[in-house]
């Protein structure tokens, strides 16, 4: 019986090993890539965090905003970043096809009521008051609620920013600064 237990004990090892060695081998030839570039432009979208939101039918105000804006790239880059809301902002007007000339659409996802909801809108005018960011809105899809809880909006791409710099992480991911 022992050397049964032994038998199966040496096999299970020997077998998984067989199955892990290769993730590990995956695992350190994702990680050896290493280094720092310089910020390529790239399609980068955007998440803002909000403690509650109101919409009285044309602004919608995140109430107790995050002081930064968490910026990502989607394939092949997939790059991460932040950036203050504040920056954001002023970033709104900058480039030829800026925020302002072409108003990014979002998706604003909210607890109401323990609930959540989600619609989709089309941002404009932004403006910061201490904790609260306000957008005109016009919906495009969905119901927005007049007051709700926590508050987290996607707005969708923007091609910028030149500058900056990026490194590879442990596991092949790309964070970038960018200096604004």
């Amino acid at each position: 019986m022992k050397r049964t237990v032994q038998a199966a004990v040496a096999a299970l090892m020997i077998a998984s090993t067989a199955l892990v060695g290769p993730a590990f081998a995956a695992e350190s030839s994702a990680s050896s890539v290493t280094g720092t570039f310089e910020a390529p432009a790239a399609d980068w979208l955007f998440v803002q965090n909000a403690q509650g939101v109101t919409f009285d039918g044309h602004t919608m105000t995140l109430q107790g905003v995050t002081p930064q804006t968490v910026m990502f790239t989607d394939r092949p880059q997939r790059m991460s970043g932040d950036i203050s809301t504040t920056a954001f902002l002023k970033t709104w007007t900058e480039g030829k096809d800026n925020f302002q000339k072409d108003p990014p659409n979002a998706t604003l996802s909210v607890v109401v009521d323990g609930k959540e909801q989600t619609a989709v809108v089309e941002l404009s005018n932004p403006r910061l008051a201490g904790n609260d960011l306000t957008y005109d809105v016009r919906v495009l899809n969905g119901d927005m609620p007049q007051k709700g809880g926590s508050a987290t909006l996607f707005i969708d791409w923007w091609y910028g920013p030149y500058g900056g710099v990026c490194h590879y992480g442990p596991w092949g991911g790309v964070r970038c600064f960018h200096p604004w």
